[in-house]
Order: C-alpha cells, then sequence, then structure tokens
C-alpha cells in the first residue's frame, strides 16, 4: 500500500537531475546540425490531451510541422496527472510519437530554461509549438501549445488512435451491454458543466469558464426527435451526470452508468453505428474527428473559437446581448470590441451570452443528420448567408486574432441557424 502512494515521479526526480546535466550539454551542442526538441503534454485536460497531439500528428504527415531541412527529433512527456489513460496508452503506441517520463524530460527542461538560457538564450529552439520555420519564433506560439489546425491538416491525415482487436472485443461486448446492438444507430450528446473541472482540480478557481456551460433543457426538442428517427441517444459528458435516468429506451445516459470508463470514453466515438456528435463544447468531443465523425457544436463561446479548421465541424453559437445597447451584437462588433476571445466575466454589468434554444439546436441537427443521410437540400438565400458568414469570419480572424488563422475554413456554420441570425453579418 505505501508503494502505491508513492509518486515514481517524484521518487526518481534527483536522478532526472544527474542525467539532464550532461545530456541538455550534449542537446545544445548539437543543435546547430541535429535538433533535438521536447513538449509537455496537457495531460491533464482531455480535450487539450487529445486534439493537441492529433494536430501535430497531422501536420507531422502533411510536413507542415517543422519546414526545415535540418533534421530533428521531437520528445514528448506528460505531466504527473494523467486524465485519461488508455489515451495515454494509445499515444505511446503511436509510431508518429516518442515519449519519455516525466521524471527525465522535465530535469532537462527546467536545466535548459531556468539555467542555460541564462547564459546563452536558445531562443526556444527546443520548444515545440514556438514556431514551423526555425528561423522565425512566433510569438502566439502554434501546435501543440495550441490547438489551432493553421493548414488544414487534419482532413487529410488518417486516423491517429486505434484499438487492438482484444480492446475491439472488449468494448463491443460493453456496448452490447449496455444496450447498443449492432445494427443501432446512435449519436453522442456531450454536455458540458463547470464540476468535472471543480472535481478534478479543487483548487482552482474555473468560475470563468461558466459561461461555457449548458442544460439538457435546451435538448429535450432534439431528443425526442432522434428517438422518433429510432437514433440512440448517448449522454455523456459532466453535464449528464447531474441528470436522472432517461426512462426512454433509446436515451442512456452513460456518465452514470456502470459502463463508464476511461476507455469506453474514446471507445464508443469509433464505432461505426455512431453516426454523428452533439456537442456542447467541452474538451472528450475531440474524439469524434479522430474517427472522422461530425460535430455539431452548440453555444461557442468565446465567439473566435469555432473549430473552423476541419470539415467535420458545424456549429452554432452563444449570442451576445448588449444590456445597454439592448440588443444582440454583431460579428464585427463583437471583433471589433475585442470581445470574441472574451468570456465576458469581467463585463457581467454589460454583456450577457444568450444559449441557442431549442428550436436553433433542432433545426442544426436535422441539417446535419439530413446531410448525413444524404437527404438535406441547401435554402439558396441560407448557403449565400453560410458562405459570406465564413469569408467575414476569416476575415475578422486573420485581421484581430491571427493565432487563430486558418488558410481555409472547411468548418460551418450551420445554415439554418444563420439564416435565423442574420443580423451578425451587418
Amino acid at each position: 500500500m505505501i508503494l502505491k502512494k508513492i509518486n515514481l515521479n517524484n521518487l526518481l526526480i534527483p536522478l532526472g537531475y544527474l542525467i539532464a546535466i550532461p545530456s541538455i550539454i550534449i542537446i545544445r551542442l548539437i543543435s546547430p546540425i541535429f535538433l533535438v526538441r521536447w513538449y509537455c503534454t496537457f495531460s491533464t485536460r482531455v480535450g487539450h490531451y487529445a486534439e493537441n497531439i492529433q494536430l501535430y500528428i497531422a501536420m507531422k504527415e502533411q510536413k507542415k510541422l517543422f519546414q526545415s531541412n535540418k533534421k530533428f527529433f521531437d520528445i514528448f512527456y506528460d505531466r504527473k496527472h494523467i486524465c485519461n489513460k488508455q489515451l495515454q496508452k494509445m499515444w505511446l503506441k503511436n509510431k508518429n510519437l516518442f515519449f519519455l517520463p516525466y521524471w527525465i524530460m522535465e530535469p532537462i527542461n527546467n536545466i535548459n530554461e531556468f539555467i542555460l538560457d541564462k547564459i546563452i538564450d536558445s531562443k526556444n529552439v527546443h520548444y515545440i509549438g514556438y514556431y514551423y520555420d526555425p528561423k522565425k519564433i512566433i510569438e502566439h506560439k502554434v501546435v501543440p501549445i495550441e490547438s489551432v489546425d493553421t493548414y488544414n491538416c487534419v482532413d487529410k491525415g488518417g486516423y491517429c488512435l486505434s484499438f487492438t482487436e482484444e480492446e475491439i472485443k472488449y468494448g463491443d461486448d460493453k456496448i452490447a451491454k449496455m444496450g447498443i446492438n449492432k445494427d443501432d444507430k446512435y449519436i453522442i450528446l456531450v454536455l458540458r458543466d463547470s464540476n468535472y473541472l471543480k472535481t478534478q482540480y479543487p483548487n482552482i478557481n474555473w468560475e470563468q469558464h461558466s459561461k461555457r456551460d449548458t442544460k439538457i433543457d435546451y435538448y429535450y426538442e432534439t431528443i425526442k426527435f432522434l428517438d422518433e428517427k429510432n437514433y440512440k441517444v448517448i449522454l455523456i459528458g459532466s453535464g449528464a451526470s447531474q441528470i436522472n435516468q432517461f426512462k426512454k429506451k433509446n436515451i442512456i445516459n452513460y456518465e452514470i452508468s456502470e459502463f463508464k470508463s476511461e476507455f469506453l470514453d474514446i471507445f464508443i466515438f469509433s464505432k461505426d453505428n455512431c453516426k454523428f456528435v452533439i456537442s456542447s463544447i467541452t474538451g472528450i468531443d475531440s474524439f469524434g474527428p479522430m474517427f472522422k465523425k461530425n460535430v455539431l457544436e452548440i453555444g461557442i463561446v468565446p465567439f473566435s473559437y469555432a473549430r473552423t479548421y476541419s470539415k467535420y465541424y458545424s456549429y452554432i453559437f452563444k449570442k451576445y446581448y448588449s444590456k445597454s445597447l439592448d440588443r444582440y451584437l454583431t460579428m464585427k462588433e463583437i471583433f471589433e470590441l475585442g470581445l470574441a476571445e472574451s468570456l465576458g466575466n469581467e463585463l457581467d454589468h454589460e454583456l450577457e451570452f444568450i444559449h441557442p434554444n431549442s428550436q436553433e439546436i433542432l433545426d442544426s441537427t436535422k441539417e446535419l443528420l439530413g446531410k448525413i443521410e444524404k437527404n438535406f437540400y441547401s435554402n439558396k438565400e441560407a448557403k449565400k448567408l453560410q458562405i459570406e458568414f465564413s469569408k467575414k469570419y476569416k476575415l475578422y480572424i486573420d485581421k484581430y486574432l491571427p493565432k487563430r488563422t486558418t488558410e481555409k475554413i472547411p468548418g460551418m456554420v450551420t445554415e439554418k441557424y444563420i439564416l435565423q441570425n442574420k443580423y451578425l453579418l451587418n
């Protein structure tokens, strides 16, 4: 029992510093001809742990990660806390990644940053995520520190996560016991609230993220529609843990079920009969595009955080209501007033975020389902407005928040939503 309580990383850190001193000297000496870089993953947050590394792999495959003829070698290492050990296991076996333990890499990082850089500044060349071209450091940082697919590499890439045959057999058995048969079609509804972060990291104030939360009430009409279409709905996310079990047989509250596990958190996104994901924009929805699943993002805030970089994302926003003007702000105003990256906590007296209503969510769900089932017909005016929105959104991002710039924006606001909210384009 005592051994179980001992953190191996803490125990071996002194040894790590003995290894680090000669290692970092060698790394620096050979850097003009062979560059060794490293990155400490966001292993504490499932969204960043999944999406940031997915983007790294996709950009590496497309040769967009490090635009130089210089040879390089990248090392990853996790933090002490791992939010999902199944995901860690899958990253460790990925051929595009090389991991070393925290107790080795953290001393190397510390000696380089806090001692050697004070003597001879390495200009961040050893840290993955500061530049694409080694001759040009990018002030706002890049993948995998940031989760922005600047070069639209994800859609061109393959699957970055894979299960063994034994895992697939195990997962299929668990899903069957949950009440999902091989021929059943299901969607995943991800509900966000602050409980996950508050529970996992109680010493940190997460109040600023409360504006991103949602409630199940907004989704009842959509759930009813999917039930009538004979789709099973799996509720997942910390918001679902507050909901009592639905009585309908097609609604499965996975979050409070006996089947809830770090393994199934990922596996349920991987199945072919998972047709798409509806998400209130929280970390776990990143598993959708990893398995080529469409994700409908509901209630994006901050406004600039739409994942426009991939065709697998479609989205609708929370509205920015100005109390003094007594109206919603346009997209132009949101960007020009510097609100596109804000959660608005410091402006509660002036700004209120209005969640998409039930009808907007239902209409966007019908639109996505229609496209998947190939029976959706675009409204000419709505399609025109959708294209106009995308062009203006990219224009404002490029001008005001270049760190979120992407070459193209295949991810789109839904046609129904922009048709009902034309004011955004004023």
